[in-house]
């Protein structure tokens, strides 16, 4: 019985995998949709610079009268974010507006449902997050949890650096606060870890993390809610777009929106067939695939 239910599974994988379709350009599909969630890194530049044709897509998917959020991970503000897109000469004309999990994060920073006093993992560059932010950065055994926004060193540690730290906090039954759910970045030709990586080893060692951002819903129901208000007619049809199937795509299958995986960041280096088995080992499942964001 149990072989059999396990051929069944099987089988409805197959049938998952076989209806993702692999596209070219994306204007195959851009009549299909009224807006689109948008990953940022590893979908419009690598941390370095834009990735050729994304500006143009996105300009001519806009120029129909089109929504586009920008929906990043980032652990601070989206003014931020603004900033290096502006830096990086990203016209401002391709989005609507930008969400990122730096924005949620401050919010429940003031609520105070975790405590007013912190020990912060990060680098400095995110220290902006605590503007406005009633909440103090403390040394570990005076915090009441701990909070992370990156690692300290990303280019030379990674989540098994702070084992210890994280030990000493599950001793203590501290919560761990998580501001960028995600396990790696693509800088340049790298692959960064970042702060969800340390999120994910407190919960193998028992800890208790709470993850702010993709894949969870209410930063997709927060960019839902704005392009409601941009289109107010019931029947938007929304693609969320990004390179990441643990954030992007799972979150776009758990509030059950159309999907697009790119491949050019996390998956730059991998073949077609290995990232099938990829998304097949996971369960996540985009409903199409396209190299890079090019119309």
């Amino acid at each position: 019985m149990t072989e059999s239910l396990s051929y069944i599974s099987e089988l409805q994988m197959d049938k998952k995998l076989n209806r993702i379709e692999e596209i070219t350009n994306f204007v195959e599909i851009s009549d299909n949709y009224d807006a689109l969630i948008c990953d940022v890194w590893g979908v419009l530049h690598n941390g370095q610079k834009l990735f050729d044709g994304v500006e143009e897509c996105l300009k001519r998917f806009k120029k129909e009268n089109k929504i586009i959020i920008l929906l990043s991970n980032a652990p601070r503000p989206s003014l931020y974010v603004k900033k290096m897109l502006d830096n990086l000469s990203f016209n401002e004309e391709c989005y609507d507006k930008i969400i990122t999990s730096g924005d949620l994060t401050k919010k429940s920073l003031n609520s105070n449902i975790f405590g007013r006093n912190c020990y912060h993992i990060g680098p400095d560059r995110d220290l902006n997050i605590f503007d406005g932010v009633e909440v103090s950065r403390v040394e570990f055994e005076k915090s009441d949890f701990i909070f992370v926004t990156g690692l300290f060193d990303d280019e030379n540690e990674d989540e098994n650096d702070y084992i210890e730290l994280l030990l000493l906090a599950k001793e203590r039954g501290m919560k761990l606060i998580c501001a960028n759910p995600d396990l790696l970045v693509q800088r340049g030709n790298k692959l960064i870890p970042c702060a969800g990586s340390i999120s994910k080893k407190y919960d193998d060692i028992g800890g208790e993390s709470i993850n702010i951002g993709k894949p969870y819903s209410p930063i997709f129901e927060e960019a839902i809610s704005f392009i409601n208000e941009l289109d107010n007619k019931a029947d938007n049809k929304i693609m969320v777009i990004g390179d990441g199937l643990d954030t992007d795509i799972k979150g776009a299958n758990i509030i059950g929106l159309d999907s697009l995986l790119v491949l050019g960041g996390l998956f730059a280096d991998n073949s077609r067939d290995k990232i099938l088995e990829s998304i097949k080992n996971k369960g996540i499942y985009p409903n199409y695939y396209i190299n890079e964001l090019i119309w």
